[in-house]
């Protein structure tokens, strides 16, 4: 916005700051913005020295050329820049152990290109009609004699529909159904960007359209080592394409509507029917998925609710070789959610992922001594066997007929409340559960009690 024409070395170096700690804040809250918001904020530097300063300013470089000048300022803009994103969240950095710092070739499905269109049809449509009515304009706008300025660039030229070419096919080879689609909207953005006088804002918008689409590209050919599948890498980078898919469609929506009004009537009328037609679908997902989730529900007599708990009463659920009446679980919960203060720890079940483990610890908030399995693992994959070791104990602490083992990992843990239900009497079967209630008035005392479920706390 400043357009590398600062007012003074305070407001540059303010700006620059500012810069710095949101593109920065990205790296803790959400890694993998970082790789593409960093680099569109240099591209945004780059463009606006290269463009809006004569490199005048840097007496410190003698007489060089100006466009020397200019390089230089945004190579040390760059610098500047990355120095402080990176630098202000120092003490994060050091403090934190990155275990997914690879990325692997994608070689197994592909997006087809039906679902491709089914999650970016609405934002492609109003691009594409907008990049159309762009090129119209220009050609309309430029004479053929023209083309004889082209000359110069020829083999610049060749070069690129060669290059654009080799990319498309090796996509076509790699099966990349997409890349028919999206590789050519981005190159259409690219050639747009070359206009005369186009106005920044529009250069902007077409250098974010094809930014989004070779990062919808570049999912199709590698992914995150350690992923499952490539979920992971596909949610956090489509994230990313659809903030700037959005802006941009919006954009474009604006600028359609603004000259509509000079197309020719049957033109008109396709728009008006095809924006239709897309918007209608987007707002038929919020009723067809609404509804999709509301009818997938674990038991049928469950009504419906707000409460997120409430299916536990009509409910039963099999595991370990017994069916487990959930309203027991949904009465402990409640309990312990009206009377239960702080966030002392508690020590429940533990089991592989996707069954009724770590249920207390997920519907009360209260903090456990491992939380859910697999989650635990993925955050520490530098050293899972932390997590592991804790899954361990846990199985270890409700099996053991050794009193002083049980206080041990009680005091370790600072375990208040055990958590002893139809869970942990079906998975931990043996005469270590008999620790319980034989030393209840002793190491600890039962706060709830109703049916299979007990509840302990622990004595100071």
């Amino acid at each position: 916005m400043a357009r590398a024409r600062w007012r003074n070395a305070f407001a540059a170096a303010l700006s620059f700051l500012i810069g710095g700690l949101a593109i920065g804040a990205l790296y803790p809250t959400n890694l993998s913005d970082i790789y593409t918001y960093l680099p569109l904020a240099l591209a945004a530097l780059a463009y606006a020295i290269w463009k809006y300063t004569d490199g005048i300013n840097a007496h410190w470089l003698g007489d060089l050329p100006a466009a020397v000048k200019k390089i230089a300022l945004i190579l040390g803009a760059f610098v500047l820049l990355v120095a402080l994103s990176y630098g202000l969240y120092e003490p994060y950095r050091a403090a934190y152990s990155q275990g997914y710092n690879w990325v692997d070739p994608w070689t197994a499905s592909q997006t087809p290109i039906w679902s491709y269109f089914a999650h970016w049809g609405v934002f492609l449509f109003f691009i594409i009609v907008w990049l159309a009515w762009e090129t119209r304009q220009w050609m309309a706008s430029t004479p053929v004699s023209s083309l004889n300025n082209l000359r110069p660039y020829q083999i610049l030229v060749e070069a690129g529909i060669a290059v654009f070419l080799a990319v498309l096919l090796y996509l076509a080879v790699r099966s990349v159904q997409i890349g028919w689609v999206a590789l050519p909207i981005a190159a259409w953005a690219g050639i747009l960007l070359l206009r005369p006088g186009q106005p920044d804002v529009k250069r902007v918008v077409l250098f974010l359209i094809g930014t989004a689409m070779l990062i919808t590209i570049m999912v199709e050919l590698v992914a995150v080592r350690g992923d499952i599948g490539r979920m992971n890498t596909i949610f956090k980078f489509y994230l990313q394409a659809w903030l700037l898919l959005a802006v941009s469609s919006g954009a474009a929506f604006v600028w359609i509507i603004q000259e509509i009004h000079q197309w020719r009537p049957a033109w008109r009328n396709f728009f008006q029917a095809g924006a239709s037609v897309f918007l209608a679908g987007a707002f038929a997902f919020t009723l067809t998925a609404t509804f999709d989730k509301v009818s997938d529900r674990m038991s049928a007599g469950v009504p419906l609710t707000l409460d997120s708990i409430t299916y536990m009463q009509y409910s039963q659920y099999a595991d370990f070789g017994v069916t487990m009446d959930l309203v027991q679980d949904y009465k402990a919960i409640r309990w312990m959610q009206d009377n239960v203060q702080g966030s002392p720890v508690i020590v429940e079940a533990n089991c592989p992922e996707y069954r009724w483990c770590t249920r207390f610890t997920i519907y009360t908030g209260l903090p456990g001594v491992v939380g859910w399995n697999w989650h635990q693992r993925q955050q520490r994959t530098l050293m899972p066997q932390l997590v592991e070791a804790r899954v361990n104990e846990i199985n270890a602490f409700y099996t053991t007929t050794d009193l002083q083992a049980a206080l041990a990992f009680l005091k370790k843990y600072d375990v208040k409340y055990i958590i002893l239900g139809q869970l942990e009497r079906a998975e931990y079967k043996g005469a270590g559960l008999d620790k319980f209630e034989a030393q209840n008035g002793k190491l600890w005392n039962s706060v709830y009690r109703d049916g299979n479920t007990v509840i302990y706390q622990v004595n100071p």
